[in-house]
């Protein structure tokens, strides 16, 4: 009977599988081929195959669609997963969470019910490690607060014992960076705190407090360091007072200078500055450019704060005399009191200009202004004898007609008499300088008829002033013309910025003199950086027109400005009805100035190029002329820095920085008067070599022989003796 009833069921099997049925693997009840769920259990009766993702029923070994074995398959990706797995937690346990956390869910995300139970695992442990891997991080984050402030604290070994805690692959950049000054510091602290015990046996004084200050900058608390230094502190301090008794203060300041920080008190801090304050006042003293007013107020200064010095009181009485002498040259502001260096800072003498001596004065009240206002009227001088006829380089930057942009003043005023008298108009931020230039005699000869120089009832440059700008100008534009008298016939030149005004320096190839105008309108248009239908500009030949050959190249200058500045400059004098004739830049009108005034007397030409550095409030024009030949630039450097530097190193208000530069013995403390500028002139120096070294690669065979400086700005106290030494 049984063997009936085995054969029964295989019979039934086997017509289950003909009749396309399916046996639920769970509860052995045949399901119609129709079915995709159980209908006993529940339970799927179809499976992917794992190769090939076919659909194949439930209990089939191999894949009707690619022939794999299911079973093996199975087998494989099972060993796969569960691989994944592990490797994922023993990650997790190395700390690596990000690289663990990423195989986890791998194998969360598999949808395959045959790894349900795998993937049910996955998901936990994904849980249970994101929540360690915040655990871990809020702990890293701490131990990096308290390391931070263990540091802070000089505790290093501390600080590192703490970081250290922190396992490596939880350490962030900032984490390892502290702990990595950490050891150091330690092992510094270690370092010197051996040196200074061996030193100490050993009776090696001399070398033990830079190491006592290193230690004490390392750890201020450390009580056996600080006794040490604060011992040889006194010895210092007593060496000091007795070197500054002797006046010498260089020594006294360096036995200062020794002094560790930490254990420097307040009679130490008194006596340095002290020490600061006569070895500036000697220094300057020995080393200064020229002897003048501000040198001998300095003189005074150290005498009073050292009665007992003979080296003060004698060189003020030398002092005294030599700024009773006559400079080597008229136009030079003081007589030199160092000499020169051999070594030249720049290249090339450097002298400060001062006064025009080319044309002579009408009158005591001229010679006077121009006096008490020295190296300021150059630009005006210069704007003057455009104006006259009398320059070298005609440039004009006025609007033109359409279709006249390029023409010459000299052209549009063939065939008429040069003008008799003319105004030459420098407007600047802090000041109108005017100059009136006459002819007289059947020669002609050139006087200088009136000089002005008036200031604005505020600085233009200051942001109060800002929304003035325009009233400010017109109440100093209407002082001016209450003192210029007749202006019937009397031509006026009025000055722009070199600051807004773009020069540009070309070749030519040799052509046609027809041919130039269109060379240099492609060329302006190729090398100016705004259209040109917005800018006011012209150029000229250098090298002199009537030299110039059809076979030779030439070189030209080109200047522009944009319009809208050129005619905010005329509106400044249209309002008060001044009809202005020309309008030149600062750079060419100081060219013209300094062809005039330097031009030999036989032959017309200058001795040699010269380099003009004017120092204006918050610009410098650099211009090098010589009779055929200029070149200029300018940059963002003017005397109101100056200023600046002293309002926040002294904590001044702007007025009484403005006097103290002006009159700098008058600070309460002169060396930090001298250490706010020093960085100003090295900064100055280093554009003015700058330019120097772009005007010798574009004309190497015009070397320079001479710099001069003038300007408000470069009357500032120090500035020459540091273009002449480099100190």
């Amino acid at each position: 009977m049984g063997e009936e009833s085995a054969t029964s069921l295989q019979t039934s099997a086997i017509a289950a599988r003909i009749s396309g049925a399916i046996d639920c693997p769970q509860c052995q009840r045949t399901n119609p081929p129709d079915r995709r769920f159980c209908s006993g259990c529940g339970q799927p009766l179809y499976q992917n195959c794992p190769k090939c993702r076919a659909e194949c029923p439930i209990g089939e070994r191999f894949c009707g669609a690619c022939g794999a074995d299911i079973n093996a398959e199975v087998s494989d990706l099972a060993a796969e997963h569960q691989a994944t797995f592990d490797r994922a937690l023993a990650r997790a346990a190395a700390h690596q969470y990000d690289e663990a956390l990423e195989s986890l869910r791998s194998v969360a995300a598999v949808t395959d019910r045959r790894f349900q139970s795998l993937a049910q695992r996955a998901t936990a442990e994904i849980s249970r490690w994101t929540s360690v891997q915040e655990q871990q991080a809020a702990a890293a984050a701490d131990a990096l607060t308290r390391g931070r402030a263990l540091y802070d604290n000089q505790a290093y070994e501390q600080c590192q014992a703490t970081l250290e805690k922190t396992p490596h692959l939880l350490r962030t950049d900032e984490h390892q960076a502290l702990l990595d000054q950490a050891c150091a510091c330690r092992r510094e602290v270690l370092e010197l705190s051996g040196e200074i015990r061996e030193a100490t046996s050993q009776k090696r004084f001399g070398e033990l407090l830079p190491k006592l200050a290193r230690l004490l900058a390392l750890m201020p608390r450390h009580a056996q360091a600080r006794q040490l230094a604060e011992q040889l502190s006194e010895k210092l301090l007593a060496s000091a007072k007795v070197r500054l008794s002797r006046h010498q203060y260089q020594e006294a300041l360096d036995q200062l200078d020794r002094i560790p920080p930490v254990v420097r008190t307040p009679q130490a801090d008194e006596l340095y500055e002290r020490a600061s304050e006569l070895y500036s006042l000697l220094s300057e003293l020995q080393m200064a450019a020229l002897a003048d007013q501000n040198l001998l107020a300095l003189a005074e200064r150290l005498c009073q704060l050292a009665p007992d010095f003979p080296t003060a009181a004698k060189l003020r009485a030398q002092i005294v005399e030599r700024a009773k002498t006559t400079p080597a040259e008229t136009v030079l502001a003081a007589p030199n009191w160092a000499p020169i260096p051999q070594q030249l800072r720049l290249g090339a003498p450097v002298d400060a200009l001062a006064y025009l001596t080319a044309v002579p004065a009408t009158n005591a009240n001229v010679e006077r202004t121009l006096r008490d206002h020295p190296g300021q009227f150059f630009v005006a001088f210069g704007l003057a004898l455009q104006a006259i006829g009398e320059a070298a380089l005609d440039i004009d930057l006025s609007p033109r007609p359409a279709g006249k942009l390029l023409d010459k003043l000299s052209l549009l005023n063939m065939g008429k008499r040069p003008p008799t008298a003319a105004w030459g108009l420098d407007l600047s931020d802090t000041a109108l300088k005017a100059i009136k230039l006459v002819r007289e005699g059947k020669e002609g000869t050139l006087k200088i008829e009136a000089a002005e120089f008036i200031l604005h009832t505020q600085p233009l440059h200051t942001p109060a002033a800002e929304q003035h700008r325009g009233t400010i100008t017109a109440a100093t534009l209407q002082a001016w013309l209450e003192r210029a008298g007749e202006l019937k016939l009397v031509k006026l030149c009025a000055s722009v910025a070199g600051s807004r005004v773009l020069g540009r320096f070309c070749e030519l190839p040799p052509m046609p003199a027809r041919k130039v105008l269109e060379a240099v309108q492609y060329e302006a248009r190729h090398q100016l950086p705004v259209a040109l239908d917005s800018l006011c500009w012209s150029h000229a030949v250098l090298g002199g027109a009537a030299k110039a050959t059809d076979d030779q190249p030439r070189r030209i200058v080109i200047q522009a400005i944009r319009d809208s500045h050129v005619q905010d400059r005329i509106m400044a004098f249209k309002s008060l009805g001044l009809a202005i004739d020309a309008v030149q830049s600062e750079c060419l009108a100081l060219h013209n100035a300094m062809v005039y005034q330097f031009r030999t007397p036989t032959t017309d030409e200058p001795a040699a190029a010269i380099a003009a550095v004017d120092v204006g409030v918050d610009s410098t024009n650099v211009v090098v002329s010589s009779r055929h030949s200029v070149w200029f630039r300018t940059f963002a450097h003017g005397g109101d820095a100056y200023a600046r530097a002293l309002t926040k190193a002294l904590e001044l208000t702007t007025d009484q920085a403005q006097s103290l530069k002006r009159e700098p013995a008058r600070a309460a403390s002169y060396f930090k008067v001298q250490a706010a500028w020093q960085p100003l002139f090295v900064q100055l120096a280093s554009e003015i070599e700058r330019s120097l070294a772009t005007h010798s690669k574009l004309f190497p065979e015009i070397p320079v022989g001479r710099i001069f400086g003038l300007g408000g700005g470069f009357a500032t106290h120090g500035l020459l003796r540091h273009l002449r030494t480099g100190r």
